[in-house]
């Protein structure tokens, strides 16, 4: 099994960085993990319209969330989208991908508002960015947090710091940085950029770019500052420091703000206003209405009986549930199946939280909860293999386009897709005596992270159990054996695995062996002890079993071709390879198969174009010379492969009888 004994003590290290470079420690001295594994971020109901789902909270509850997250130490995007921007999400797939990456999506609309009311599922009021800037400033002085103004017209990020310092004395503004026009475009504006926001290291970025370029500069360079908090805020400098006059608020509440900045501008925002939003805003909420309807006919409400048993549930939350039983199917949300919901004394955020989970699986499922890939990276226990190549298997090379890393970065990304969450965390997980992995899948997975164990003795189930608790009870991981080479794609064996409905979903092959991918939900793992050897089949999945549904998807043929040793290595490659190009599986193992299917020649090999490579790999460093016959063999680094050597079915090593170089 995976890993093994006493207490989890994970280092983190980034692929995309460079090879990984792990420092040692004793598992005694356990260190806080980085921020991205942390706890996972406080659930909020979300409420969607015309597909995009929107934070159905306050100005406050917004500005009390940054805050806590930043003193967990952990950064994000807030946006703001109005009209324009919901439309412009029909035709722009990239802004629309934008918005869905984004760590907070509030509504800066009334029509917005108005239209979450209409379909039934009401957003409790609009936030705007151009009221944030100020409110979350006075909340980010007291706390002394500190600000960086980017962008806005030439002086207004100025002028708007100026009054930020009058109106709080104690507010902390580090960096004002107004580039020129095009300055995305140049590298040398862009680094002048990326300096100062490294040399400042605020708290909370203030952009004035407008929409959709400060979204995109975000995407670019939050990176450089990671834990802080960045916010697109358009033209609101210019608002706050007076350079442009905002509507009085009784105009912001009937929702006319548009007409006075139409007034103020009509050249520039008519074809905005008047020709797209319009028309769109009719469409919006006439659908919002319609959809409204249909609830209202459909559904009925829970009698008061059901009502007082949460006393601040409240009716946006009812409707939240409502909506969520619709969209599942459900035509009549009985008092009895109300009532298993709304649990006695049950605190509003938990209710919350369910109603949130429900709608998000009535749209995709339970993998819509899908927080972490987690990739078991190996054993402890050397093999011929992994000793005469000095790499870890999920290192050795696949095909042209990288390793067995970069295979499982491909399904990842694929995945993440699939089930529309956008940088799913992919964790691979490995042990203390795995050799450290260089390939650079991080270059097609960001996101992906190698966390290395130095307890001895804690088994697989032990491994995960202390893994969930970066998790919550509802939340799912996709756990899998990275030493192998899958045959199906990684998210339809997913949905295999959600359709199977159990909280831990196990897939075997047909004669019964278990497959090494599991979907699990984190609470069922809060059953595995927290110290000690715990393997996962043996030990913790028959007590969790007496707890929770645990049920298990046959496959007829195998899902993925585990890598341990050389046979192994070259019976994948070969079924890998002809699965991409079309060929059928070999149905007999026994059969002799003479036409070669594959030869993977790595960078910074040398084969000689006169040798004959059949099912054969050259790994980096090698050589093999004109004449030398290579059949189903590796050949390993520094090795010199002579003209009048035949290697069948070998590992052709150092030691193996040629000459090493000099």
């Amino acid at each position: 099994m995976f890993l093994q004994s006493g207490e989890l003590a994970l280092d983190t290290v980034d692929v995309a960085a460079g090879p990984p470079q792990v420092a040692m420690r004793n598992s005694s001295s356990v260190m806080k993990r980085p921020a991205p594994w942390g706890p996972h971020r406080q659930h909020l109901p979300v409420v969607e319209l015309r597909g995009v789902q929107f934070h159905a909270i306050t100005e406050p509850q917004c500005i009390e969330y940054i805050l806590n997250e930043l003193r967990g130490g952990r950064g994000g995007v807030v946006m703001t989208p109005n009209l324009d921007h919901l439309r412009r999400c029909g035709v722009d797939m990239s802004y629309r991908a934008l918005l869905a990456e984004a760590d907070l999506v509030v509504a800066d609309g009334m029509p917005l508002v108005w239209a979450s009311r209409l379909q039934g599922t009401p957003l409790p009021q609009r936030v705007a960015g151009s009221d944030l800037i100020s409110s979350l400033s006075k909340a980010a002085a007291k706390e002394g947090r500190s600000l960086f103004l980017l962008g806005g017209s030439p002086g207004s990020a100025e002028g708007a710091a100026k009054v930020l310092r009058e109106r709080y004395p104690e507010v902390k503004i580090v960096g004002i940085h107004c580039p020129p026009m095009g300055f995305e475009d140049d590298e040398r504006q862009m680094a002048t950029v990326v300096e100062a926001l490294e040399q400042a290291r605020p708290d909370i970025v203030y952009l004035g770019l407008g929409s959709p370029k400060q979204e995109k500069l975000i995407q670019r360079i939050r990176r450089y500052v990671p834990g802080a908090w960045w916010l697109g805020l358009g033209i609101s400098f210019s608002f706050l420091c007076g350079d442009v006059q905002r509507a009085p608020r009784w105009v912001q509440r009937l929702g006319l703000e548009w007409v006075h900045r139409l007034v103020q501008e009509p050249r520039r925002l008519f074809k905005r206003y008047i020709v797209h939003g319009l028309p769109f805003a009719g469409r919006m909420l006439g659908r919002s209405a319609l959809k409204g309807l249909a609830v209202k006919l459909r559904l009925r409400r829970p009698s008061a009986q059901q009502m007082s048993l949460v006393e601040t549930f409240s009716d946006r939350d009812l409707d939240l549930l409502i909506a969520s039983e619709r969209i599942k199917g459900t035509t009549d949300v009985a008092p009895a199946r109300v009532e298993p919901v709304i649990e006695r004394q049950k605190p509003v955020e938990d209710v919350r939280k369910q109603v949130m989970t429900a709608t998000a699986d009535a749209k995709t499922g339970r993998l819509g909860r899908l927080r972490a890939l987690v990739l078991l990276g190996g054993s402890v226990r050397p093999t011929p293999l992994t000793t005469n190549t000095g790499r870890s298997v999920l290192d050795l090379p696949v095909d042209d386009t990288g390793s067995i890393l970069n295979h499982w970065a491909r399904h990842a990304a694929e995945l993440s897709v699939g089930v529309g969450i956008t940088d799913l965390p992919v964790r691979v997980l490995v042990n203390q005596g795995s050799s450290d992995l260089v390939s650079m899948a991080g270059g097609n997975l960001p996101n992906l992270r190698i966390e290395r164990d130095f307890a001895e003795y804690r088994g697989t189930g032990g491994v995960l159990g202390d893994l969930a608790k970066d998790y919550g009870d509802q939340d799912l991981i996709l756990v899998a054996n990275a030493a192998q080479l899958l045959m199906d794609g990684l998210y339809p064996l997913a949905q295999a695995l959600d359709e199977s409905g159990g909280q831990v979903s196990l897939m075997a092959h047909q004669d019964g062996t278990p497959s090494g991918l599991m979907l699990i939900t984190c609470g069922a793992l809060r059953l595995i002890p927290r110290s000690g050897f715990v393997d996962m089949k043996e030990q913790a999945l028959p007590g969790i079993a007496g707890e929770y549904e645990v049920t298990v998807v046959n496959r007829r043929r195998p899902t993925g071709l585990p890598i341990r040793s050389l046979s192994e290595y070259i019976a994948g490659l070969r079924q890998y390879h002809r699965t991409r190009v079309g060929k059928p599986a070999i149905s007999d193992p026994l059969a002799e198969e003479w036409r070669p299917t594959f030869s993977i020649v790595e960078e910074g090999a040398q084969v000689d174009g006169l040798a004959r490579i059949h099912d054969a790999v050259v790994l980096k460093g090698a050589r093999v010379e004109a004449g030398a016959v290579l059949v189903r063999s590796v050949v390993c680094p520094d090795v010199v492969v002579r003209r009048d050597r035949t290697a069948v079915d070998r590992i052709v090593a150092a030691n193996d009888g040629t000459r090493q170089r000099g």
